[in-house]
């Protein structure tokens, strides 16, 4: 199988979520993406025991162990394959095969909340909304100050809903629910923390509105972007999830600092009409329960996932 050269992207994660990405015939490439996700872990791997510390060395136990081998199961009888075992670390943040599988579960999971509220509230139009903080030298700070001036402009929505007196006036309070998350990127002019947002509304925002409220918050800022989701949404939807799998766009050094700074905090959230929706624990791909299957497994060897064999038994059903 030839090995893919090109870096994990968001298609990576959009070929997990399209209509007809478990299809048998589109196994090898599947199998090739997660081949080149496995090799950004590697490297990670390898950093991480050129410079041992404890936390290092608790990373690294994880990574040498996730993506090793790959269980699949081929419903032959319907041309569909589905992910039955893997072994994951669940290190989204240093491990692009775990960020591609969590991405793709989340992305599927807001997607399919958006199909029922599309049929209980067809007025309600999806928007992509972009905020800002200006770049800095220390992700910490950087990161902190963005996540307070998020904080402030939902109690700016929330106050104002409820009536509060005093309270102002936000072009989010049009909102009728949101999923946002937090990501970052490091081009070499400081760390780039901002955030990507869905909001569902009956009236379009007003983006120059948007700017003058997000200054007035950040003070260092009024970068804003604001735009109708058009076309297939799955496209807009990508640009929120995506955040799972930009860390691998980082230098191990970067990763494994960001990765460090950001542990335990919540980089995914959501409100109104958003809320409470689950996204699964699992990895793992749900079964076709009474189907007859066959067993394929992989194992990475030599640079890239190798075919090693199928269950007799299973092929002789």
């Amino acid at each position: 199988m030839a090995k893919k050269k090109t870096p994990v992207t968001v298609s990576d994660l959009a070929a997990e979520t399209i209509t007809g990405a478990d299809e048998a015939l589109l196994l090898g490439e599947r199998i090739a993406r997660y081949g080149l996700a496995h090799a950004r872990s590697l490297l990670m791997l390898e950093h991480l025991r050129g410079a041992p510390s404890p936390e290092a060395t608790k990373t690294a136990s994880g990574l040498a162990t996730c993506g090793n081998y790959l269980h699949f199961r081929e419903y032959f009888t319907v041309g569909k394959v589905r992910l039955h075992n893997a072994s994951f670390c669940k290190q989204h943040l240093v491990c692009p095969l775990c960020a591609i599988r969590r991405g793709a579960k989340a992305l599927g999971a807001y997607l399919t909340r958006w199909q029922v509220i599309q049929e209980e509230r067809p007025e309600l139009r999806p928007y992509l909304l972009t905020l800002t903080v200006k770049n800095g030298p220390d992700l910490n700070e950087r990161q902190a100050h963005l996540t307070h001036s998020l904080k402030r402009l939902m109690h700016h929505r929330r106050d104002f809903n409820a009536g509060t007196r005093g309270a102002p006036y936000t072009e989010l309070c049009k909102a009728e629910g949101a999923v946002y998350t937090l990501e970052l990127t490091n081009k070499g002019n400081g760390w780039h923390p901002h955030c990507h947002m869905i909001i569902l509304s009956a009236s379009k925002p007003s983006q120059s509105a948007f700017s003058a409220e997000w200054h007035k918050i950040t003070g260092d800022s009024m970068i804003v972007d604001c735009r109708a989701i058009t076309g297939d949404p799955s496209e807009g939807f990508m640009e929120v999830f995506k955040y799972a799998v930009k860390f691998s766009d980082l230098s191990l050094d970067d990763n494994w600092h960001a990765a460090q700074q950001l542990k335990g905090k919540r980089l995914l959230n959501s409100f109104g009409l958003f809320r409470g929706v689950q996204i699964p624990e699992s990895l793992l791909d749900e079964p076709l329960d009474e189907l007859p299957y066959w067993d394929r497994f992989y194992r990475y060897l030599g640079g890239e996932y190798q075919f090693t064999g199928e269950s007799p038994k299973e092929r002789g059903r």
